[in-house]
């Protein structure tokens, strides 16, 4: 079940949803980290995290950052450690932005 805000937000605007659960085409250094060519934005942040929570890179002393080897660095711009919160805006990066 969605929380409330969540439902109302997508109701007053089905773009949002439609934009997270729509296919896209990946880039290469996606499309080798997911192993697949196609897949939601919503689809890759799950591989993402799931992928943080199999290979334990969250930090031990701050649960909300990551430590990124060397495969996550790849498609976080480089960076050595990310903020929980940043990872969405990093993973969004990779995903073309649609015309209006």
């Amino acid at each position: 079940m969605l929380p409330q805000r969540m439902k109302k937000a997508i109701t007053d605007n089905p773009k949002k949803l439609s934009n997270l659960i729509d296919l896209v085409n990946l880039p290469s250094t996606l499309r080798d980290f997911v192993g697949q060519s196609q897949i939601s934005r919503l689809g890759c942040f799950m591989r993402v995290w799931s992928y943080i929570k199999t290979n334990n890179l969250q930090d031990s002393n701050n649960k909300n950052v990551v430590n990124c080897d060397e495969k996550l660095r790849c498609i976080l711009l480089g960076k050595p450690q990310v903020e929980l919160a940043e990872l969405p805006a990093l993973i969004k990066l990779h995903f073309p932005k649609e015309p209006k």
